[in-house]
């Protein structure tokens, strides 16, 4: 549910000798002592009192405005002579029309299909305002078309909103079945179909005065019917109830109707995307909305926060289904984030120490007694943000916003709720964790604690609400400053004592001490996030060859969010029409620069950028929160202009779009000088094709090191096509199978840097695209749809140590913060650490080899011995692995005397016997090739050479791979999430793991952790 207000008792304890030497150097911690359980923090202000003077000194960021609602109205009025090609008034005198508050802009529509079996719009002309036979009236003309408005209506205070209208389903007709509708979804990339899966609720009303009413997926079948009696238009008001009471009201033409949810829906959602549409069996009919008199749309309130740019991320946890495998968590993220941006979670365990999965069933989305809420219903437990709230350029800061309720109907007691923002891209989720750059707890009674670096920070309490609404605004970099409010009230505001991250990773976390409390969080939002978000196509619509103006989005809607629009010299904006909120990306090449010459390749600048780019805005008018990026003159140094030049030009664009985000590409050569980069740019990148992952990777780090802010984020261009003279490089002994795999490569060095948000792929051609390069548009669909889908996705490898000193594992997150410790096994020379999923899919836990004893030692939760059993014989190598793919992990061994791998699927009896490699050699073990299953491998130390085997049961090793230096230990790992494992090392002299790229000795992945003499361990703990 969105925008209603719905925040225990920390695990505190020293850090110890392990974790301070684990952290890099500079961020140890000093963690205070728990306090005695049932206390209130040390000085704390009392519960319930009035809200003190804030901590701090005052200079924090002021948090952004992620909630910003209004009531909506559009009376379509607008002249006639306005209802004209290409735009025919649908988006013309917004502002006019709907009067919206000022220092706001009109909420656009997007032409959709309104049919069951098409994505693709209709022509323009299906859809018209104020046409001069039905002015000031919405009109659908020719068959079956639908419009969406572009902001999600959403509940009041009171649980409530109102879509009302005026409808004639077919004008001069009171007797027929075709039909006029109100829809509303989750989903802003729906088809406005009444009876499409994503609908939650479709009203259709008859010419001849009858009513149903649908609910999405059950086919042509109404949940409910009415009628009203037969006229020549209908006043329609529909009232949806978010409260227990699961109700519509329905009015038409003064007749009420009260009606229930169907069997399923919980609570209806509290944010719903509005399409209207029209069904009309014959072309020469129209239907209109509006009386024409003034009403035309009215919506309760809406949402201007979640569409006004490409930046916002918003999840209301609203519909999702429950009833699965991960209790609604990672389901429909693309319909209940109304945002362009969608992110998935992981479930974590909400206590500090080694990573450990929380009892199933702790986290749940839209549960049955707790819907429309993520819900915390099983003692401690968090979840984790996957994609890390980022720093934009302009501000230099990030703000984060939740609704936390610590008990669900208690006003009292210590019990908590928790945000935190993190270093570690795989931290626990728990708020007093030395990873946790600012965390707050808020406790059901009011009272506050901060988090930073695992010390707490006693704040004012806040009067006991039941709920809290809190904002924190994160400014990194130099400033280093912090803001927290909580229901409008800010505790605190200045400088932090821990390192705020740039890339920061949100946890929302829950502590209740009784059984049948239960902690919720709703309406999460975040002000930009990181990591790649962003995937579209370069020249989607482009006046020229060979596109000739045609528009190939829809041909790869379901899998994009963010394509690209070249214009050339075409005054025409009609695509705007059809583009879904701040999803379409535009060039201003004809604006800002001319040729010097006809048909040259070199430009200048254009002397009228300025008033031009003016006279775009002003041309683009109410459709311009259609446009979530624009782009600074392609490869402009390439083209000839010079760096004060391009400057000058990003200035000026900036001052005509202050509020969307600026994307520059540059060619491969200036990607590899220090081409200026100006610092109103938001993302930058390159192009250059079919090279391979080690150049991008070379050019990307090398990029890195002149950017003009550290808050710049970066972009890449993948190949889509071997066809002639597209794209260089490819068309010249490049297969469709080279540049599916190049594909793979870039979302694999995307997965490995949260800084790359935008994959703009080089480019989609038409309709025999997937004919063309069946293999390379497949992959650029199961990437698009990780992406656009928030799909979750292999979690990649991290790392940890084992001290034999004093029996200790510490782990890192992938991205190299030290997470936690624990103490297993006993220790000393004879003891060697192991990781797996012992009892099933998720988390690894710890275990031991006791190698005089050929006896392991597994744990479930890192601290006491959950298994204990013989096998192989002393001196054996230990090993484990998912041998056959039973979704666990069991044991094995191999014999350096014999050179034999001996697996066991039960950790009793052998399953494969397998013979590898040469005396000498290491044995390791991986899922080398993705399909669930571990095999085998052996490491010749002597020449660094790994050979990897895809059977436990034949003796096929790949080609030898080469990789590390003399001295280094094999170690393998999934780098970059894959889903399948390669070859890696650890270098004992600088503490360093190295992961390598597949069948491949480029380097992938490199993270410094540990102390001298510390094992390395890789697993999946984050």
């Amino acid at each position: 549910m969105i925008l209603t207000q719905r925040l225990g008792r920390g695990l505190l304890a020293g850090a110890s000798a392990l974790a301070l030497a684990l952290l890099p150097a500079g961020l140890a911690p000093t963690t205070a002592a728990a306090a005695p359980a049932g206390s209130a923090p040390s000085g704390s202000a009392p519960a319930g009192s009035a809200p003190g003077a804030p901590a701090g000194d005052g200079s924090g960021p002021a948090p952004v405005d992620l909630t910003t609602t209004r009531a909506f109205a559009d009376t379509f009025r607008l002249d006639p002579a306005q209802d004209t090609d290409p735009l025919y008034g649908l988006n013309v005198g917004l502002d006019a029309r709907q009067s919206p508050p000022a220092g706001q802009h009109g909420i656009s529509y997007t032409r959709v299909s309104g049919r069951w079996d098409t994505s693709t719009a209709p022509d323009q002309w299906f859809v018209q305002t104020s046409h001069p036979d039905h002015p000031d009236k919405l009109l659908f003309a020719k068959g079956v078309s639908a419009i969406m408005l572009g902001a999600p209506a959403v509940a009041d205070g009171t649980g409530h909103y109102t879509v009302s209208t005026v409808v004639d389903p077919v004008v001069g007709d009171t007797g027929g079945a075709d039909w006029g509708s109100i829809v509303l979804s989750r989903s802003h990339r729906g088809n406005g179909y009444v009876t499409g899966g994503d609908v939650d609720l479709g009203l259709t009303v008859t010419s001849g005065g009858k009513l149903a009413l649908f609910h999405g997926g059950g086919g042509e079948n109404p949940f409910w019917t009415g009628t009203v009696a037969p006229t020549a238009q209908y006043a329609v008001s529909l009232t949806v109830s978010t409260g227990a009471d699961r109700a519509v009201t329905l009015t038409v033409n003064g007749t009420p109707f009260t009606v229930s949810a169907p069997a399923g829906v919980t609570r209806w959602p509290g944010s719903e995307f509005l399409y209207l549409g029209a069904y009309l069996s014959d072309p020469n009919r129209v239907t209109t909305f509006g009386d024409g008199a003034g009403h035309g749309l009215n919506v309760s309130r809406i949402d201007t926060s979640a569409t006004r740019s490409a930046k916002p991320f918003v999840d209301t946890f609203d519909g999702a289904p429950n009833a699965t495998a991960d209790h609604g968590l990672n389901q429909d993220l693309a319909a209940r984030q109304p945002s362009l941006i969608s992110a998935n979670y992981t479930a974590v365990s909400g206590v500090k120490g080694l990573a450990l999965d929380p009892p199933a069933g702790s986290v749940q989305v839209n549960s049955p007694a707790h819907p429309n809420v993520l819900s915390f219903p099983k003692g401690t437990s968090a979840v984790r943000l996957d994609k890390p709230a980022t720093s934009d350029v302009q501000s230099g800061a990030y703000t984060v916003h939740a609704v936390l309720t610590p008990v669900v109907g208690s006003t009292s007691g210590q019990d908590w709720a928790s945000l935190a923002v993190g270093n570690a891209s795989g931290g626990t989720g728990a708020v007093d964790a030395e990873d946790i750059a600012l965390g707050l707890r808020v406790q059901a009674d009011g009272g506050l604690t901060l988090f930073q670096g695992g010390t707490p920070t006693a704040l004012p309490a806040v009067p006991p609400a039941g709920s809290y609404e809190v904002s924190a605004a994160l400014a990194t970099g130099d400033r280093q400053q912090a803001t927290v409010r909580v229901n409008g009230t800010t505790v605190f505001s200045g400088r932090t004592a821990a390192k705020l991250p740039r890339d920061g990773y949100v946890s929302l976390g829950a502590h209740h001490s009784a059984a049948g409390q239960v902690t919720t969080a709703d309406d999460l939002r975040v002000s930009m996030l990181g990591g790649l978000g962003y995937y579209g196509f370069f020249d989607i619509r482009d006046p020229n060859e060979p596109n000739f103006s045609a528009n190939h989005a829809p041909e790869v809607a379901q899998w994009t969010n963010f394509n690209n629009y070249l214009r050339d010299q075409d005054p025409r904006l009609e695509f705007l029409d059809q583009c879904r909120p701040a999803a379409c990306v535009i060039d201003l090449n004809q604006e800002t620069v001319v040729p010097r010459a006809p048909g040259s390749w070199a430009v200048d600048p254009n002397p009228n950028a300025a008033r031009n780019l003016l006279d775009l805005v002003r041309r683009i008018g109410s459709n311009i929160d259609k446009i979530g990026a624009v782009d600074v003159s392609d490869e402009p140094y390439s083209h000839g202009l010079s760096p004060a030049q391009v400057q000058t030009q990003a200035e000026q664009i900036r001052a005509a779009f202050p509020d969307k985000t600026l994307i520059m590409s540059l060619d491969r050569w200036n990607a590899e000088q220090t081409a200026p980069i100006p610092s109103t740019v938001d993302i930058v990148g390159f192009d250059y094709y079919c090279e391979g992952r080690g150049e991008i990777q070379r050019l990307l780090a090398n990029l890195k090191t002149f950017l003009s802010s550290p808050d710049q984020h970066l972009m890449l261009f993948p190949e889509s096509t071997n066809e002639y003279r597209v794209a260089d490089g490819c068309y010249s002994g490049k297969t469709d199978a080279d540049i599916a795999a190049y594909n793979v490569e870039y979302r694999a060095i995307a997965a490995q840097d949260p800084r790359v948000v935008y994959l703009q792929n080089f480019r989609w051609l038409g309709p025999d695209q997937p004919n063309k390069v069946p293999l390379t548009v497949a992959a650029q669909k199961r990437i698009g749809k990780a992406v656009v889908d928030a799909t979750p996705t292999p979690a990649p490898a991290s790392v940890g140590v084992y001290r034999p000193s004093d029996g200790s594992f510490g782990q890192a997150a992938h991205n190299g913060w030290y997470t936690g410790q624990a103490v297993f096994g006993g220790g000393g020379g004879d003891v060697v650490p192991l990781t797996g999923h012992w009892n099933g899919p998720g988390t690894d836990t710890v275990g031991v080899y006791h190698r005089d004893t050929a006896t392991f030692q597994l744990s479930y939760d890192n601290a006491t011995v959950a298994a204990t059993f013989p096998f192989g014989a002393p001196g054996d190598v230990p090993l484990v692995g998912d041998w056959s793919g039973q979704g666990r992990s069991t044991v094995g061994v191999y014999r350096p005397s014999d050179q034999y791998f001996y697996l066991s699927d039960d950790n009793a009896t052998v399953r494969y016997r397998i013979k590898l490699g040469n005396e000498g050699w290491k044995p390791l073990v991986g899922d080398w090739d993705g399909n669930g299953t571990t095999t085998v491998a052996v490491y010749d130390p002597q020449t660094q050479t790994f050979y990897l085997n895809d059977s436990n049961e034949t003796e096929h090793p790949r080609p030898g791979v080469r990789f590390g230096n003399p001295g280094d230990r094999p170690v393998k790992g999934d780098w970059d999430g894959s889903g399948k494992e390669t070859i890696g090392v650890y270098r004992p002299g600088d503490q360093t793991f190295y992961g390598a790229a597949e069948n491949s000795d480029l380097v992938v992945y490199s993270r410094k952790f540990g102390n001298p003499g510390d094992i390395p361990l890789v697993g999946n703990w984050g």
